[in-house]
């Protein structure tokens, strides 16, 4: 069965793209790695033509409050039900939040979308607190090779493993301690460090106070 891995995200193969790690991550090792497509600066009506020469289709995605990226949904909007049984839709999930009980809604979602594709629902694979993986490759590489466990067992089975599914997926929700600690982190600054790291290296640290929509 073949298959194509679709990159959801708005920065496509950049440096910076957490989603474009994840999706190399995921094929490197494979006897036949898969072919990595991202929607960014793409023909989506094209694209979404030659995925119907796919049996599967996984689209690596990131997710913003809740929301997966608008070229996404575009590329959704393209796509036609498939009149071929046996295909299927799979996605795998990085977000910034660190319980991915963040990403039921959406997983929701795909499991209709799949349905209304007529493809058989491969899966959603979810990570959180993934956002400063392109920042800091060194701390997140058991969850790379995680992932990387993901492609190669995806390759023999045409499943995403489900323990190591289960194992991403940590944890699903925060406890009473783990709010408390980050609560104390927020209270005390350090949980700006990354983010304002983003903000002076886009010249915009000196407006991170505006409020542009007040009035």
């Amino acid at each position: 069965m073949n298959t194509i891995i679709i990159n959801g995200s708005p920065k496509g193969d950049a440096q910076n793209s957490n989603t474009r790690i994840i999706c190399e991550e995921f094929v490197r090792g494979m006897k036949m790695p898969c072919e990595i497509k991202c929607i960014a600066n793409s023909n989506l009506e094209k694209l979404a033509h030659h995925v119907e020469n796919y049996d599967t289709v996984i689209i690596i995605l990131p997710l913003y409050i809740h929301a997966m990226p608008g070229i996404l949904m575009k590329f959704i909007e393209h796509l036609r039900p498939s009149s071929i049984q046996g295909k299927s839709l799979g996605f795998i999930i990085q977000a910034g939040f660190i319980e991915t009980a963040q990403e039921k809604y959406v997983e929701r979602y795909f499991t209709s979308l799949a349905k209304q594709l007529n493809y058989n629902y491969l899966g959603t694979v979810s990570k959180g607190e993934a956002a400063a993986i392109y920042m800091f490759p060194k701390m997140f590489k058991k969850v790379l090779k995680k992932i990387n466990e993901l492609g190669k067992i995806y390759e023999q089975t045409h499943t995403f493993d489900q323990k190591i599914a289960q194992e991403l997926g940590k944890p699903y929700e925060l406890t009473k301690f783990q709010t408390w600690v980050f609560q104390f982190f927020c209270d005390i600054g350090l949980n700006n460090l990354g983010w304002h790291r983003v903000l002076k290296q886009n010249n915009a640290f000196d407006k991170r106070l505006d409020r542009p929509f007040l009035y």
